[in-house]
């Protein structure tokens, strides 16, 4: 059998699990630090992710007022 290129999904994969063992050391080596949103950054996230769904026509912004 020959060689067989791999899929653009696998070569994600793999660039994925590279990306996931650099960020895993830069925490060990406190490079990188992990913490959890507090309450309200998540309702400003819900609220911006909310807004962004909305259709076109029913967003309000500044210059319609």
């Amino acid at each position: 059998m020959g060689y067989s290129r791999p899929s653009q999904r696998d070569l994600a994969a793999a660039r994925k699990i590279e990306r996931q063992a650099e960020m895993d050391r830069a925490i060990a080596d406190g490079r990188l630090t992990v913490r959890r949103m507090t309450a309200e950054e998540r309702e400003h996230s819900a609220a911006r992710r909310a807004a962004a769904k909305a259709p076109a026509g029913r967003r309000k912004t500044s210059a319609s007022r």
